[in-house]
């Protein structure tokens, strides 16, 4: 009987581990993620992983590295912005390629460390920024440009919803470069005279709720948003609540449960909108615009709370997280058949993809906007009718 050959260790081993490491963060999240996991998956052992990297945050800059990597293969090539769009969506659709980890990773990266990154990614899109200036028909100011190119970028980084949607890998390219090419072509979106200072951005009143469960609800929005789900800690939401930890245990028995509340109460309140716009006309395009209306002002206004949907939902244990899946569905479908109406060339997954485009664009890009309540709306459904290729329904178009 003859003896098996020896396995070589391959050379690559390291960037298979950060592979496997930026895919394992996407879809779990930093916390919930064992060094142990990662290594299985590459087939070696966790201390043979330890050869290469020192711990879970070093994995996760180097996954991080290696998304700006990516980024800068794909806007560091053509000038021209239908060229380099056509490229860029081209690079970032392709299969395995690198985990996007920057935006959910960053806070738990050291602050050195994140800074260092920051100065890197933000260099990885420059080439992009200077083509949308090139490619806009009037000057537009650094503001404009800034939040156009972070527009147009988000967009580009949407190919998962066309994957969850099954369309195929040529028609989502297609799709997402004239989705972007819109955005890059949207009028102002950042007048000079209405941006204010960022650090004033996103910031809510004061007042406290009066119902503990409401403060309590209130104080894990805050915290989830600020810190990520796994870094808050039941005593943190009590104390920011100025709730009693038994009392807390009251309201909600664990944090996942406080989660999927924040997260079922955000759809359902878009959900009960949705159906009164549709109860409101016979019109297909002025029930996307409508709802389109809605889903901005419920951002603008609560968008901290929507962004667990986007970024936390994966903490919600898989008997609740069902549910919630399904509702988002039924909310999409809805948005799907009225673009279809309005744009009959798209099938029913093509307008499936570009609605979760453009709810996860508008997302993103609310804290990219300097603007006051007004005037987030306002940009916001300038974005969002660009991605949806509906923007003949914007006013004065």
């Amino acid at each position: 009987m003859s003896e098996e050959a020896p396995q070589r260790r391959p050379r690559n081993r390291k960037q298979l581990i950060v592979a496997a490491a930026a895919r394992q963060f996407e879809q779990g999240g930093f916390h919930d993620v064992a060094v142990a996991d990662i290594a299985a998956e590459v087939g070696i052992t966790a201390s043979a992983l330890y050869r290469h990297f020192r711990g879970k945050s070093g994995l996760l800059a180097a996954a991080v590295e290696q998304e700006i990597e990516l980024l800068e293969q794909a806007y560091g090539g053509a000038a021209d912005l239908p060229a380099l769009l056509d490229a860029a969506a081209t690079l970032l659709l392709r299969p395995n390629r690198p985990g996007s980890v920057w935006q959910r990773g960053q806070v738990f990266l050291e602050p050195g460390c994140a800074a260092e990154l920051e100065v890197r990614y933000l260099a990885a899109l420059e080439p992009l920024r200077r083509a949308v200036v090139a490619a806009a028909p009037d000057s537009i100011g650094h503001a404009d440009a800034e939040a156009r190119t972070w527009a147009v970028h988000s967009v580009l980084t949407t190919g998962r919803a066309f994957e969850r949607a099954r369309v195929d890998r040529d028609r989502t390219r297609r799709l997402l470069v004239e989705a972007a090419t819109a955005v890059a072509a949207v009028g102002e979106l950042l007048p000079g005279r209405a941006v204010v200072p960022r650090a004033v951005v996103g910031q809510r009143g004061r007042l406290r709720p009066v119902s503990r469960r409401e403060a309590v609800l209130s104080a894990a929005v805050r915290l989830f948003a600020e810190r990520g789900f796994r870094a808050v800690g039941m005593d943190d939401i009590g104390a920011a609540a100025g709730i009693s930890g038994p009392t807390l245990y009251h309201h909600f028995p664990r944090k996942s449960a406080l989660l999927a509340h924040v997260i079922t109460r955000c759809l359902d309140a878009m959900q009960f909108e949705l159906a009164g716009v549709l109860s409101s006309t016979d019109d297909a395009a002025e029930a996307l615009e409508q709802a389109l209306a809605s889903l901005v002002r419920i951002n603008v206004a609560q968008g901290d709370a929507l962004a667990a949907l986007f970024t936390e939902v994966v903490h919600v244990p898989e008997d609740e997280r069902a549910p919630i899946r399904r509702m988002q569905q039924d909310y999409v479908d809805e948005w799907a058949v009225l673009l279809v109406a309005c744009r009959p060339e798209l099938t029913r997954p093509d307008a499936q993809a570009l609605v979760r485009s453009t709810q996860t664009v508008v997302n993103t890009m609310r804290l990219r906007l300097p603007l006051d309540e007004a005037g987030q709306r306002a940009a916001l459904q300038r974005i969002g009718r660009a991605v949806l290729g509906t923007r003949s329904a914007e006013p004065g178009q």
